[in-house]
């Protein structure tokens, strides 16, 4: 894998391919964020770590045992991205707590993360570990941008009762989605 792929996987994985905007997976974490831009950043680095580690654990378990098994594939790798998360928590709780609170649980139920290791059970082990990076990044940017548009430039006085809440989130979501349209990358 050459220079020239990895930097087309990071920017498909960022802009063209978002798994939170663009494959509509993990939305609801970005959603329901009410968080700070950066416990936002903090929240998107552990769910890039989660990334990582489950698709460096999914991978051989899907080539060497779940091959013979294809039907076992989503129950195993949900069971694996679990594990992971749990034991994350456990090494990190003092500072994950501080900053992720009872929300810890969102790394395990979001669907960016078994929606990747699917994905990536097909691509050889260094694309898989190179996309899960980079889906994590996007991921990242994503959360973090959203709270600080959510946070800092929606007036919700400004915005007529009707639309406030969930319809003023979606329609910036929304409008999250046409930009990143716009630089759809192939490579």
């Amino acid at each position: 894998m050459d220079i020239k792929m990895i930097l087309g996987i990071l920017l498909a994985s960022i802009f063209s391919k978002n798994f939170a905007l663009i494959e509509r997976l993990g939305t609801g974490a970005v959603l329901e964020n009410e968080r700070s831009s950066r416990r936002s950043l903090t929240l998107g680095l552990g769910t890039t770590l989660v990334m990582v580690l489950s698709t460096l654990i999914t991978w051989p378990l899907n080539k060497y045992v779940l091959e013979k098994v294809p039907y076992m594939q989503t129950m195993a790798f949900v069971l694996v991205v679990l594990i992971v998360v749990e034991i994350i928590h456990l090494i990190a709780k003092n500072i994950l707590d501080t900053y992720c609170k009872a929300n810890f649980v969102k790394f395990a139920i979001n669907g960016a993360v078994l929606g990747l290791c699917i994905e990536n059970s097909h691509a050889d082990l260094v694309t898989a570990l190179v996309t899960s990076a980079a889906m994590g990044i996007g991921f990242m940017l994503t959360m973090t941008v959203y709270a600080k548009i959510k946070n800092t430039l929606i007036d919700e006085e400004a915005v007529p009762p009707t639309f406030r809440g969930l319809p003023i989130d979606l329609l910036t979501a929304g409008m999250m989605v046409l930009a990143l349209l716009a630089l759809n990358f192939k490579f």
